[in-house]
């Protein structure tokens, strides 16, 4: 009997890479081969030992992929020109095969591109959309939110029981709640014996130096793989909407998320272990004209709410 082989194509960022690994995985869990292909998740194949990464490869590879793979999957991004191409030669040559995965948190996403292939809700989370998408679209007889993973047998998950990550950078700047408001929240943390640690990436480190002017513990990294190690040894995170918030919540960390607003919320928000979601109140007035609600969100979320929910 054959074996299918599949390639699974990830947007850039960390969470896009993990919620691939997810789709990864339940194939699988079916029998297939798979590879998945993102820009700086093989740091983390020791984790996943059963589930290849490889770097994206040049666009004169595009027609063997198409030809290699049973089955591929893209995710629609049109910042790059790889992933523009393999998916306007893949449908016109291989339209069977290959699957486009668009989401969108807009009320207009039956209008995205591709949004037929896999019919995401943007009412739910990724992670349960991509399940929904293997039961439904693909038809797999076995599924599952868990991946497994590969820890080393040196680490103790949440061995520092009072050390909460702090998150406060993400991939755009407007997603980023204010640096004031974080140290803050993380003040008086620590003065109720918690261990707030500030982690960012090593090129970050000169924005955030007013982390350690304030007394705080900031802690900077250059690869997943020791990343990955820290936050498995911590107990929560709160942070942006970003990669890590998805990292913590797959190794089982209780998680805060802030957003912009509660549609990227739904869709965007961690979904493996327990999350909290916190973005403005929607009766806050949001008028086209105005846009008092997206313009000003920051405002609206207090450290005191984080504390309260935290």
């Amino acid at each position: 009997m054959k074996i299918m082989k599949a390639a699974i194509f990830s947007c850039k960022g960390l969470g896009d890479g993990l919620i691939s690994l997810l789709l990864s995985s339940n194939l699988y869990l079916n029998g297939f081969e798979t590879d998945t292909f993102h820009g700086s998740l093989d740091q983390m194949q020791n984790f996943f030992s059963d589930l290849p990464i490889k770097k994206y490869p040049n666009e004169d590879k595009i027609d063997q992929i198409l030809k290699f793979y049973d089955q591929i999957f893209v995710s629609y991004d049109e910042s790059s020109k790889f992933i523009m191409k393999l998916i306007k030669t893949g449908k016109e040559n291989f339209i069977d095969k290959v699957f486009v995965l668009n989401p969108c948190p807009s009320k207009k996403i039956g209008g995205q591109p591709y949004h037929g292939d896999a019919l995401f809700d943007p009412s739910i989370n990724m992670v349960d959309n991509i399940l929904l998408f293997c039961k439904k679209i693909l038809k797999l007889k076995k599924t599952s939110k868990k991946i497994d993973l590969k820890i080393d047998k040196n680490l103790t998950f949440k061995k520092f029981e009072k050390r909460v990550i702090i998150h406060p950078t993400s991939a755009k700047k407007s997603k980023n709640w204010p640096i004031d408001k974080y140290i803050k929240l993380s003040q008086i943390l620590k003065n109720k014996g918690f261990e707030p640690v500030f982690v960012i990436k090593e090129n970050e480190r000169d924005e955030f130096e007013i982390v350690e002017e304030k007394n705080l513990i900031l802690k900077s990294f250059d690869n997943l793989k020791d990343l990955t190690n820290f936050i498995y040894e911590s107990s929560f995170m709160i942070g942006n909407d970003s990669g890590i918030g998805h990292l913590s919540s797959l190794l089982g960390l209780r998680t805060i998320s802030i957003f912009r607003n509660h549609r990227s919320a739904s869709l965007w928000r961690p979904g493996w272990s327990q999350n909290r979601a916190i973005f403005p109140a929607r009766f806050i007035p949001n008028i086209s004209i105005y846009r008092l609600r997206d313009k000003h969100w920051k405002k609206f979320i207090s450290f005191r709410k984080i504390l309260k929910y935290f």
